[in-house]
């Protein structure tokens, strides 16, 4: 006969599935057996329940695990939390966190970065930032995550002197940055038209020991041929070859789009022809273009037959 355990591998999985209904039966039968589900058995009803924004339900399997006596932990809580946060509910995931802080249970760092995710997400960074500086006062640091959300959160609400101060800040104190965080600080500062800041910033990237991951030359790159750079453009996109990172689909997609925009016939076919000779496909935003260049431009001969093949 299964026991407790054995049904807590069950109900976990299916609701990893999305099979919720299956999950609930599944717990009806268990308790109709005579097992007593755990915390973890309602662990993973409500994280199923949350995967599919289905909060009041997720609520509903809160009430039923306390009024059976089970008492919720900070995983419990935690996944909560993040349910509401998901869904813009951050009011309802304050609440839950008051009622663990006033319960005593552990405020992990998982807690701490889902609510700063919740304020960034509802396009409040500022008290996201609060947040990031509360956590010692609980006994938690900041994890690279926990950067990489505010740091993203306050250049998405271009508070660009805010994020560059944190981030300078987060430099100064040693903590282990690693590429990641430098991605989303070269996306903030290009998205805001600080070209200057991101070259400078990432030409200095080998000296603090960190090498440009795919992201990081995607994001340069369009930041090149957002400001019709696209010459500068193409030495980083062979740059990037030569150390050893092989553009992708997307790499080259950004570099067309610039030449398409910047109407630079010549380099737009041979980066279309190297793109369909790497079997990669244009973009939704490439046809566009080029549909539109196709459009304006019926007299470019050359260029519209290359084209037609690739549309």
């Amino acid at each position: 006969m299964p026991d407790t355990h054995t049904f807590n591998i069950l109900v976990d999985a299916l609701c990893k599935e999305g099979k919720i209904s299956s999950a609930r039966a599944i717990l009806g039968q268990m308790v109709r057996m005579g097992e007593e589900p755990s915390v973890v058995t309602y662990n993973s009803m409500i994280a199923g329940y949350c995967c599919q924004n289905q909060m009041e339900e997720a609520m509903k399997v809160f009430d039923l695990m306390v009024h059976k006596g089970c008492l919720p932990d900070d995983n419990t809580y935690t996944t909560l939390i993040h349910g509401w946060c998901k869904i813009k509910r951050i009011d309802n995931a304050i609440y839950l966190l008051d009622e663990m802080i006033n319960k005593g249970l552990n405020l992990s760092v998982m807690t701490w970065n889902t609510l700063i995710y919740g304020f960034c997400k509802v396009g409040k960074p500022l008290a996201a930032k609060e947040l990031f500086f509360t956590m010692h006062k609980f006994g938690q640091h900041p994890n690279l995550q926990s950067c990489a959300t505010i740091l993203d959160g306050l250049f998405k609400c271009h508070l660009f002197s805010d994020a560059i101060s944190l981030f300078r800040e987060m430099e100064t104190n040693n903590l282990d940055l690693n590429i990641v965080i430098y991605n989303v600080v070269l996306d903030g500062m290009c998205n805001t038209r600080k070209l200057n800041d991101a070259c400078e910033l990432f030409s200095c990237l080998p000296a603090k020991g960190l090498k440009p991951d795919l992201y990081t030359y995607g994001i340069m790159i369009q930041g090149l041929c957002r400001e019709g750079l696209v010459v500068d453009a193409e030495e980083l996109l062979m740059n990037m070859e030569e150390d050893g990172c092989l553009p992708d689909s997307c790499t080259y997609n950004v570099f067309v789009q610039g030449l398409l925009r910047s109407n630079d016939v010549p380099r737009s076919i041979k980066y279309l022809q190297i793109m369909k000779d790497k079997g990669f496909a244009a973009d939704a935003t490439t046809m566009e273009l080029l549909v539109d260049y196709i459009s304006a431009h019926k007299e470019e001969n050359a260029f519209l037959e290359f084209a037609q093949k690739i549309v």
